[in-house]
């Protein structure tokens, strides 16, 4: 580590211009040695220039998935900030929130790790227009031209012809192989020779022409499943079914307004973005998460450009999720009369969003979905739904609101317009679950009516690409709460 090192030296001057144009730039390296070196040498290097520039090594060393998050969430915090990883790094963890650059310090033997390393950045949610991508190797080092011929050149060869990506059709002792024999095989002592002579090589020639007999084949199979490609307007239907389950962006960033007020936990509304104050955050998340101070937040992805270092707040986000399951456990196990208030599973309420009473209901439908010659699957989902008198017949038969559709999920967002006192708000909701008890039937038709839309849905997927058919049965519901809704001042 002594002396002129022209490799650092090239990484620097690439780095520094990343830097100058704003980038967050991640370095890859094969070797955990390597990439503590190069960690080290950046951040001692680049100091001068950028004073307040941090370079973080996150190697498997670095412990697991969660551990090494920990540490890129703090590097994030830093406004020049290089990451510095192994291959690690290159599956698994998104890092396209945090960085928009990446330098291949060291060539990988499998050319698939460049798109795998280049995928961690380069995805839905980067917020630049273009993520840049430099490849650093030298002229000069036989190993270096080795893998540039016998790997990456001929990837980028049979994308250029075909279009497509193909995986090296080998296992990595079959390529490494390949790459020492081309190495050391009618070795003249002239790099340039070397790679000249390349194709002379049977290991490597054999090589080749397995990939791509593979990538004719890649081609052939996406041909045929071009021809059976799903729809557009099958694709939105799906899609639309899917928001209504899981939640869109604006169902989140609902939860987390409600479930933050709820739990004291300070969320600002500052017009673009929020800002979350991590200090009344439970310790557990509060170390998994590594937020010592407050941090932005936006629901949609990408954020807004002029919102610097903004975290998304997905459904499936680490906060997100286990606000759900402190709201949940609140609800089904109160510790405290607060928890009764906070996340209450019942209530009543005058509103004008109502012209007659109405009794929203909030049901948990578990699913067997059963395939032919497979185990059988379960899965769930929450309904909402509810009822309300039929004015016109007068047999006294409640009328059901159509299950989580757009109308019926409105009326949660009722506002109250007057108050009601805790004797009325009680005997409001005891008559609704004395209603509620003699529609075990009506619960019943809504679940089975479900699980028909499910195997809908798979049948129309089984259609576009394939498939067993799937039978879904749909168990009783279980009913997660129930909230009574008054027209105005009326009873």
């Amino acid at each position: 580590t002594s002396g002129q090192d022209p490799k650092i030296e090239a990484a620097e001057q690439i780095i520094s211009g990343m830097l100058r144009q704003g980038h967050h730039p991640i370095v890859y390296c094969r070797f955990v040695a390597t990439a503590k070196y190069v960690a080290t040498q950046l951040e001692k290097r680049l100091t001068p220039r950028f004073p307040n520039v941090h370079a973080v090594a996150v190697t498997s060393e670095t412990g697991n998935d969660e551990e090494r998050e920990v540490v890129i969430d703090r590097l994030v915090e830093s406004e020049k900030r290089i990451l510095v990883a192994t291959d690690c790094l290159s599956e698994g963890i998104n890092l396209q929130d945090g960085f928009d650059a990446v330098l291949h310090y060291d060539l990988p033997w499998n050319p698939n790790r460049l798109e795998q390393r280049e995928g961690r950045v380069d995805r839905f949610g980067q917020k630049r227009p273009e993520v840049r991508a430099v490849l650093l190797f030298s002229p000069d080092n036989p190993i270096d031209g080795i893998v540039l011929d016998v790997l990456i050149r001929k990837a980028k060869q049979i994308y250029r012809d075909l279009g497509i990506t193909v995986s090296v059709p080998a296992n990595s002792e079959s390529v490494a192989q390949a790459v020492v024999k081309a190495l050391f095989e009618d070795w003249s002592g002239n790099p340039e020779q070397l790679r000249l002579d390349l194709g002379d090589v049977d290991t490597v020639r054999a090589l080749h022409l397995a990939w791509d007999r593979e990538a004719e084949r890649e081609k052939a199979s996406r041909a045929r499943f071009a021809q059976h490609a799903i729809k557009e307007e099958d694709l939105k239907e799906e899609l639309e079914a899917t928001d209504a389950v899981l939640g869109d962006p604006e169902v989140v960033r609902s939860f987390m307004v409600h479930a933050t007020q709820r739990l004291r936990i300070a969320l600002q509304n500052r017009g673009n973005h929020y800002l979350l104050d991590p200090a009344n955050l439970p310790r557990g998340i509060k170390e998994k998460l590594g937020w010592q101070k407050p941090v932005k937040v936006v629901f949609d992805s990408p954020p807004p450009e002029d919102v610097e270092n903004a975290i998304v707040l997905g459904r499936n986000h680490p906060l997100v999720a286990f606000l759900a399951e402190r709201v949940v456990g609140k609800a089904f196990l109160p510790t405290s009369p607060e928890d009764f208030q906070e996340v209450a599973r019942s209530g009543a309420a005058y509103t004008a969003s109502v012209d007659r009473r109405t009794c929203l209901v909030l049901l948990r439908v578990r699913y067997r979905l059963a395939r032919r010659n497979l185990l059988d699957q379960f899965a769930e989902e929450v309904l909402t739904t509810g009822f309300r008198a039929d004015v016109g017949s007068g047999n006294g038969k409640p009328v059901w609101l159509e299950a989580n559709h757009p109308d019926t999920l409105a009326l949660m967002e009722a506002k109250p317009t007057r108050n009601i006192s805790p004797q009325e708000k009680q005997q409001r909701i005891e008559r609704a679950l004395q209603e509620l008890a003699k529609e075990i039937d009506g619960l019943q038709v809504i679940a089975d009516a479900r699980a028909k839309e499910l195997e809908a849905s798979y049948e129309r997927l089984k259609q576009q690409i394939g498939g067993s058919r799937v039978q879904a049965t749909a168990y009783l519901p279980d009913v997660l709460g129930v909230y009574v809704l008054l027209p105005g001042g009326k009873a």
